[in-house]
C-alpha cells in the first residue's frame, strides 16, 4: 500500500473529487431507481429498472476502484470518508477526507475512526508529511 505525504494526498484529491462527484451523482439515480422499482406494478417496467439498477451499482462500484487504484481507502459511501496512509513519528496512520471537505484537513490513528480525527495542522512539523 502506498504510503503518502499530506501533500501527495491532497495533490491526488485533484483527480479524486470528480470521481467522488460522478459517484454521487450515480448514486442519486440508484435511490431513484429503487423508489420506482419499489412502486413498479409493470414487469417489463420492472425489468428495465432492474437492469437500471445493476448498471448502476457498477458504475459505482467501478468509481471507488478507481479511488483504491490511486491509493485511497475507502471508509464509507455516503458520505463518502477516504483514507491515505501516511507516517508521522515513527507510526502509520491515515490522513482523513470528508467529500463535502475542501482538502485533507484531519488525520486519525490507524484503528481510530472518524471520530478519532485530529487536525492535520499537528501533524505539519514532521518531514515526512511535508
Amino acid at each position: 500500500m502506498k504510503v503518502f505525504t499530506l501533500e501527495e494526498a491532497r495533490n491526488l484529491l485533484i483527480k479524486i473529487k470528480p470521481i467522488v462527484e460522478d459517484i454521487n451523482i450515480k448514486k442519486s439515480e440508484l435511490y431513484e431507481f429503487y423508489s420506482r422499482l419499489e412502486d413498479e406494478q409493470d414487469e417489463l417496467e420492472k425489468m428495465y429498472y432492474q437492469t437500471k439498477v445493476k448498471e448502476l451499482e457498477s458504475l459505482i462500484k467501478h468509481g471507488f476502484l478507481r479511488i483504491e487504484e490511486f491509493g485511497g481507502v475507502i471508509k464509507g459511501v455516503d458520505p463518502i470518508l477516504i483514507d491515505f496512509l501516511s507516517y508521522h513519528e515513527g507510526r502509520y496512520i491515515w490522513l482523513c477526507w470528508k467529500e463535502d471537505e475542501e482538502t485533507i484537513m484531519f488525520w486519525h490513528e490507524l484503528n481510530d475512526g472518524f471520530a478519532g480525527r485530529k487536525p492535520v495542522d499537528y501533524l505539519e512539523g514532521s518531514e515526512r508529511l511535508l
